[in-house]
């Protein structure tokens, strides 16, 4: 499954959080943006429990301060 992530994250830190999002194997795209979110970015995972798994493992470095995610749905 596809889904888009919007993140919104510590500024000191956004080029940081670009580069270990791009090292993730299930990173499809990553955007910097202007506005209520830092970041876009679109994965593809699995299954709901790799996206919980993904969205814990983002939270728990602390440069990520939330995460709001849009399911793609199938075509």
């Amino acid at each position: 499954m596809e889904v888009f992530m919007l993140l919104v994250t510590d500024s000191r830190h956004d080029f940081e959080v670009l580069d270990s999002l791009k090292s993730l194997p299930q990173t499809l795209e990553v955007h910097r943006l202007y506005g209520e979110y830092d970041m876009l970015v679109k994965v593809r995972v699995n299954d709901p429990e790799e996206l919980s798994s993904l969205e814990r493992e983002l939270l728990n470095g602390g440069q990520i301060l939330s995460i709001d995610t849009l399911i793609i749905a199938g075509e």
